[in-house]
């Protein structure tokens, strides 16, 4: 079947390639109607009973503004009944009062035919066949019993007639409730017996089809317990059959014809296309042969006088008698010979049934129909497939043909008396074709493929035909017949069986023995005969011919589907029309509810997020209303991913009060109380979907010019969304709002909002990044210290954000990716050691946003036990030239034999079956000195990092012992005691002393000697005060020694000793997975492929390397003009008091240059430029930035703002002209005035 017919038999009447594989019906819409599905019902009865008493001219306003029939079409496609019922009530109430003109594009559209398609897709009910119907007659026929004369009268018009289409769509899919389906079918056959114009109507728009499908769906229930409650329906779809036949048969002309030959087609199409075919599909192609015949035969008789009619009647009721007896003789051991086979009453009644309409056809066309209808029934009994099972129905029809025919070749052997009937006249007309049927019929039925019940069928008609010798005599001449059937019978006469065998082995030589009688020639011995071959011979021609009949009939199908195609791509298009108007109607609609809800939500989130810096600014712990109780009482790191993280804000931790210590459990009842005037905003939570819904709508007028999927990674989590470049702000929009992890703030603040929004304008750097070792990630600075990580897809959709981004003019953009001139300030004592390394590390891929990839720092010193630390001595140092796990000399063979070993074993499994791929390269560590696991070990006592530590460690810290408790531990393990832990340090050791102190409480666990872990121990020199370790360390850093030995580790770590033979010889070679360029995708086996993306996302990642020669050594110069004064600490020798202005180590500065200000000086502004500003304490600068074509930073329209004058005036003064102007007054009680002040400068004051 082709598509478009398929679609336009599935549209009409229902018929889809589910009839052909008899599926079973669905049940789906049988549930609960939930309040919503109430609502929306009684809103649509609601508008039908408003349509219903309308005017037709307000009905036509009301279809033009607002809805649509169309629309209604569309809406009947619902899982409720209830919802399909009022919508198509309505849709026909609409059409009720529509006027002429929209009525006819209504119709146009194939509206009737959508609705059938849109009905058929679920069960139907009484109520909305009562819709239909109402529809079509005026009044419900279904539920009651009607008056045929009421029926037969309506005359419904044009647009109702095709009502039926969505009706008998509706009847296929009645069969749940079999009394509905049977009424409902019963009111169609009505309407094509006694509503004339209505036939034609029918036929076209697929009752055949219709009729077909039900046949196809009720084989499902033939095996059921209630299958006796569909007999009814069987019986009236038969009946429809019939009633088809009649109408077909009577009128003149091949075209009437042609719709029972069309019926026959496609019941044969749909039979052929199920599996060991449908036995109600069968049943009914039988019944539409035999109805054929004895219609043809009855109406020619009917010309002849009752004798001749009654005569008829005998022969017809014995034929039938006949056939019946021949059916139950494979069931019964009677003998057929002497079987009473006097015609009963109820047979002539039942051939005389509904015979109301008489065939007006002359007798020449009668003997073409006659000729046309035994050709099919023929070809449909001898070329049944034989792998389908035989009913009794077919053996009743095949021995009921058989007798026919020998009734009709032995009527033209009779002499009639008087004149002939018309019936005489076509049999004896066709009485060749007669002959040559009956031959094709008895060799083709005793042929041995066919089941042995239809071959004792042909030979119990013989033997039970009185002119059985006169019959076979006068078709003998024909040699295929002689060959086949006289093998055949003496196949059968060879049987040995049962007594009923033995009675069919006697009839069949029976009439061997008359073949014989009228042809000498055919008397056989077995000696003579070789059955076999002949039966094989036979075998193959029947084959042959066969597949010429299927051929023809695939003509035939194709020709009927064809017809269907101008129709189907007719509603097809019309379908496409409807439902894009719908759809567009329904989006317009939503677009303006979704931009009514969002500008709703976005003033909400507005005036949620000014009240929350309302209450902030009233609450905090300097301000009036300070609630102390409520107030969190934790510290976190702030989101701020700059060189020296050192800021820390209030923060609610969230986590159980069972990872506290027991006097610091206090610190978490604030996290049990609602935030401060929380009643303000109703609710006692800032929805975290407001939140990041505001970032969101705050700029969503802006034209978006490139989107694509990428991840934002930080160090709490890998979230996935979407990337939005705009012409002024970048978005990235997460997917899974449930998914987004947060660390709550102060009063509903968020440290690690992960929905981003900012403005391109505040872009600093941009610079590509790795991720799991693969080269498509980027990486955003922004001005005010923020860093976003985005990894995608694909390396393609990395460039095009870059290139995208490249596009904008980026004011404040800086070139930072110049390793030379970075290299050459190092070395010229521009910047620090700090600084330098703080450099290599961004530009080797290192980012504060992945733990896998964090900053990396070296281990400076090695004494962290001694009362004395003296800086110029280099025995406290490491030695920088060996990584860290061979500090002790002792150990380095260790690794080298480890390395060794490795090689040989990669080595021996290279011309091995073993794929190399479960062997890895050879390497001296199996871990690395930098992982994520070892950032949440130094950073353990540092929300949020304490969070990720938890996590890291399934909700629980680590054992006590491993616990980072003691810096002279760590040094050891790392340096020599342990083989498997060799760590570097991170940035935070040289300047944030908060990590070192558990200044929250958290309950970290014992050691096994008994110790408490809690703050770290530090060293004696330094006091155990870690403010004055991180800064004796950062002065260690920028020690002579260090500075002279750096270049070394940069070698190991980002240079030349990377990999490669340097690294070998270094003894610096790390596990494979942990460098850039392991191809996971060349991996098959999911076993390993999926160990060492475990293995990448576990084990740490070398940073990108730098350089590919040896780094130059940085030369220490003395300072000029520098003194020797003592140190400002007793137990640390060697400290360097620095060279600011006023250092003790300088000579006393030489003032230069004096002016004198109008006004006191509150600070200096360092402007981009590098120029200085001297500004009031009640003042701000307003400058705008710019770049010249050489991309120097330019400065202009420089001016100042200044407040709290006696009369309350901002002022605002040009530095070009000295002009003053009066901006505004300053109300300290006009809230927005000061909300204004706020987000214009922050250094301004807010009440």
């Amino acid at each position: 079947m082709t598509s478009s017919a398929h679609e336009m038999m599935t549209s009409s009447t229902g018929l889809s390639e589910g009839m052909l594989t008899a599926s079973t019906l669905s049940f789906s819409d049988i549930r609960e109607v939930t309040g919503h599905e109430q609502l929306c019902i009684g809103f649509l009865h609601l508008l039908d009973n408003i349509v219903l008493n309308l005017p037709d001219r307000m009905v036509t306003k009301l279809v033009d503004s607002i809805l649509k029939p169309e629309a209604l079409v569309v809406f009947t496609h619902h899982h409720c009944s209830a919802m399909r019922t009022a919508s198509t009530q309505l849709l026909f109430t609409f059409l009720s009062h529509l006027p002429e003109s929209q009525r006819e594009a209504f119709l146009r559209c194939k509206c009737f035919h959508l609705l059938a398609n849109q009905l058929y897709q679920h069960q139907a009910s009484e109520e909305i066949v009562d819709c239909c119907l109402v529809f079509l007659f005026g009044k419900t026929f279904v539920s009651k019993q009607y008056n045929l004369l009421y029926l037969s009268s309506a005359t419904p018009g044009h647009l109702e007639k095709l009502c039926i289409v969505p009706l008998m769509s509706l009847t296929v899919q009645c069969l749940g409730e079999p009394r509905l389906a049977c009424r409902t079918l019963s009111t169609l056959l009505d309407t094509y017996k006694h509503i004339l114009p209505m036939r034609q109507l029918l036929l076209s728009n697929g009752l055949v089809e219709m009729l077909c499908n039900l046949l196809m769906k009720l084989e499902r229930f033939t095996n059921r317990a209630d299958a006796d409650d569909y007999t009814p329906v069987i019986d009236t779809v038969e009946t429809f059959l019939r009633k088809i036949v009649t109408c077909s048969l009577t009128e003149p002309g091949f075209l009437s014809m042609n719709t029972m030959l069309d019926t026959i087609t496609l019941f044969s199409y749909a039979d052929r296309k199920v599996i060991n075919g449908s036995q109600l599909i069968k049943n009914a192609l039988c019944a539409i042969f035999e109805y054929a015949v004895t219609y043809m035969q009855n109406q020619c008789m009917r010309s002849s006088d009752k004798t001749d009619t009654r005569n008829y009647l005998l022969s017809m009721a014995y034929c039938s008698s006949v056939s019946r007896n021949l059916t139950a003789h494979h069931t019964q051991t009677a003998d057929l010979e002497h079987e009473d086979v006097t015609p009963r009453d109820s047979d002539i009644r039942d051939t005389d049934d509904d015979q109301v309409e008489v065939m007006n056809v002359e007798q020449e066309e009668v003997v073409t129909r006659l000729r046309i209808t035994l050709r099919i029934a023929v070809d449909f009994v001898i070329f049944r497939e034989a792998s389908d099972p035989v009913s009794p129905t077919e053996v009743r029809f095949a021995s009921l043909l058989v007798v026919f025919l020998l009734k009709s070749v032995a009527a033209t052997l009779e002499r009639w008396q008087g004149m002939p009937s018309m019936w005489h006249g076509s049999l004896w007309t066709a009485r060749e074709y007669l002959r040559d049927e009956l031959s094709r019929l008895l060799v083709g039925l005793l042929c041995p493929s066919h089941p042995l019940d239809l071959q004792h069928v042909v030979v119990s008609a013989l033997i039970s035909e009185p002119l059985c010798r006169e019959l076979l005599s006068g078709i003998v001449n024909n040699t295929l017949f002689q060959t086949v059937t006289v093998a055949s019978l003496w196949m059968l006469a060879n049987e040995h069986g049962g007594t009923d065998e033995h009675s069919r082995c006697e009839n069949a030589k029976i009439l061997l023995y008359v073949l014989a009688q009228t042809d000498a020639s055919l008397i056989l011995s077995e000696s003579t005969v070789d059955a076999n071959q002949t039966l094989r011979e036979w075998d193959s021609l029947l084959a042959q011919r066969k597949a010429e009949w299927l051929q023809g009939k695939v003509l035939s199908e194709k020709r009927i589907l064809q017809n269907f195609r101008s129709l189907t791509e007719e509603i097809m298009g019309h379908a496409m029309e409807v439902t894009q108007a719908v759809v567009a109607s329904q989006n317009l609609q939503r677009k303006e509810f979704f931009e009514v809800t969002k500008r709703m939500r976005r003033e909400k989130a507005e005036r949620d997020r000014v009240w929350n810096q309302l209450i902030i600014s009233l609450t905090h712990e300097r301000a009036v209303w300070l609630d102390e109780l409520r107030y969190p009482r934790c510290w976190a790191l702030d989101e701020t991913a700059c060189a020296e993280r050192i800021r820390l804000r209030r923060s609610c931790l969230g986590i159980p009060d069972r990872f506290m210590m027991k006097e610091y459990k206090c610190k978490l009842e604030p996290e049990k109380l609602p935030p401060p005037l929380a009643f303000i905003t109703g609710c006692e939570e800032t929805s975290g979907f407001d939140s990041m819904d505001l970032l969101h709508t705050l700029h969503t007028n802006e034209r978006i010019s490139f989107h694509c999927k990428c991840m934002n990674v930080t160090v709490f989590a890998e979230t996935a969304g979407e990337l939005l470049l705009g012409e002024n702000h970048i978005h990235f929009v997460i997917e899974d709002f449930s998914s987004a992890t947060n660390i709550q703030g102060y009063a509903g603040t968020r440290l690690n909002s992960q929905h981003v929004c900012t403005s391109v304008d505040d872009l600093v750097e941009i610079h590509k990044r790795r991720y799991q070792l693969k080269d498509n990630a980027l990486e955003l600075f922004l001005l005010d210290g923020r860093t976003f990580l985005f990894a995608f897809n694909t390396q393609k959709d990395r460039k095009a954000v870059h290139e995208e981004l490249a596009r904008h003019n980026l004011p404040n953009l800086v070139d930072t990716n110049h390793l030379d001139r970075v290299q050459k300030q190092w070395l010229d004592g521009a910047i620090n050691n700090f600084e330098y390394l703080t450099q290599l590390n961004k530009m080797a891929g290192r980012s504060f946003n992945d733990l896998m990839q964090y900053p990396v720092f070296p281990f400076i010193l090695s004494q962290y036990d001694g009362e004395n630390l003296d800086l110029q001595d280099v025995k406290v140092f490491r030695d920088l030239e060996k990584p860290i796990a061979v500090q002790d000399r002792s150990k380095e063979q260790h690794y080298v034999a480890r390395y060794q070993y490795l090689k040989e074993e990669y080595d021996r499994n290279r011309g091995s079956q073993r794929p190399l791929s479960m062997v890895p390269e050879p390497y001296h560590y199996g871990s690395h000195y930098s992982n994520s696991g070892i950032v949440l070990h130094f950073l353990v006592r540092l929300p949020p990092f304490t969070m990720m530590h938890l996590k890291f460690q399934d909700n629980n810290f680590d054992i006590a012992d491993r616990t980072f408790h003691c810096l002279q531990t760590t040094w050891q393990l790392s340096s020599s005691q342990s083989t498997t832990d060799f760590k570097e340090l991170i940035p935070e050791f040289f300047f944030l002393p908060d990590m070192l102190v558990n200044e929250q409480g958290f309950e970290l666990g014992v050691r096994q000697n008994g110790e408490r872990v809690h703050h770290v121990a530090l060293p004696p020199w330094c006091r155990n005060d870690p403010r004055l370790f991180v800064l004796i360390h950062r002065q260690a850093l920028e020690s002579d020694y260090v500075t002279r030995n750096l270049h070394q580790w940069i070698d190991l770590v980002f240079g030349f000793k990377q990999k490669g033979k340097s690294a070998i010889s270094a003894v610096n070679v790390f596990h494979p997975a942990t460098y850039f360029g392991v191809n996971v995708e060349a991996i098959q086996d999911a076993t390993q492929k999926l160990a060492l993306q475990t293995m990448i996302k576990t084990y740490g990642q070398t940073p990108q390397q730098l350089f590919k020669n040896p780094h130059p050594q940085k030369s220490v110069r003395a300072t000029f003009g520098e003194r020797v004064v003592p140190g400002p600490l007793a137990e640390i020798s060697g400290l360097k008091w620095g060279t600011y202005v006023g250092s003790p180590a300088l000579q006393e500065p030489l003032v230069v240059s004096r002016h004198k200000y109008q006004t006191l000086i509150g600070s200096f502004v360092v402007l981009p430029s590098g120029d200085v500003c001297g500004i009031g304490t009640s003042e701000t600068l307003i400058y705008r930035l710019s770049k010249s074509k050489a991309k120097s930073v330019q400065v202009g329209m420089l001016a100042t703002l200044s407040w709290n004058h006696a009369d309350n005036l901002i002022r605002i003064r040009q530095q070009k002209n000295g002009t003053v102007l009066n901006l505004l007054r300053h109300d300290f009680h006009d809230k927005v005035a000061s909300q204004w002040q706020r987000i214009a400068s922050d250094n301004l004051p807010v009440t």
